[in-house]
């Protein structure tokens, strides 16, 4: 069952999906299709309250309100089917969990995890520059916990590390 994105409570589930590249002129299809998924999607034949959106055109955002209906495992295996068909189908890769993203300059920018120590010592972030905590699992958290700065987030340990060293 569809409901609009913003209509979901805020303790509704998301799951975050990382591109590697602007979404660009695939953002509607996508919509479309995820949509269409969305519709039909349960959990032991209960339908589920979901949604979607698309935010900076590089992340799909699936939500579901769990307090209509639990989402289970195997709903979860489909919706994560699912999406590994859609990224095929649209040349994408939605599960590169070695890429982390970064707002700088209003530009989406990703960054290979082994390299974020070493930019953090070369200065590459500043009070400006933000993290997209993909980890988060909760559409309030995306709210309040998904763009934070670095330092706020699990990469703190490297900035820690760095600040000791100055």
């Amino acid at each position: 069952m569809r409901k609009a994105f913003e209509e979901l409570t805020d303790q509704s589930r998301i799951w975050v999906f990382q591109s590697k590249a602007n979404f660009g002129a695939k953002s509607e299809q996508i919509i479309t299709e995820t949509d269409q998924f969305l519709q039909k999607w349960a959990a032991h034949g209960a339908q589920l309250m979901a949604s979607c959106t698309i935010e900076f055109d590089q992340f799909l955002i699936i939500a579901i309100d769990e307090d209509f209906n639990m989402a289970s495992g195997c709903s979860i295996d489909s919706m994560t089917r699912f999406v590994q068909e859609l990224a095929a189908r649209h040349n994408l890769d939605l599960f590169d969990r070695s890429k982390l993203a970064f707002l700088k300059n209003d530009e989406v920018v990703l960054v290979d995890m082994k390299e974020v120590k070493g930019l953090v010592n070369q200065g590459f972030f500043n009070d400006q520059t933000l993290f997209f905590n993909n980890n988060i699992q909760t559409k309030a958290q995306l709210k309040s916990e998904w763009l934070v700065k670095p330092e706020e987030s699990w990469l703190k340990r490297y900035f820690q590390a760095a600040k000791s060293v100055l």
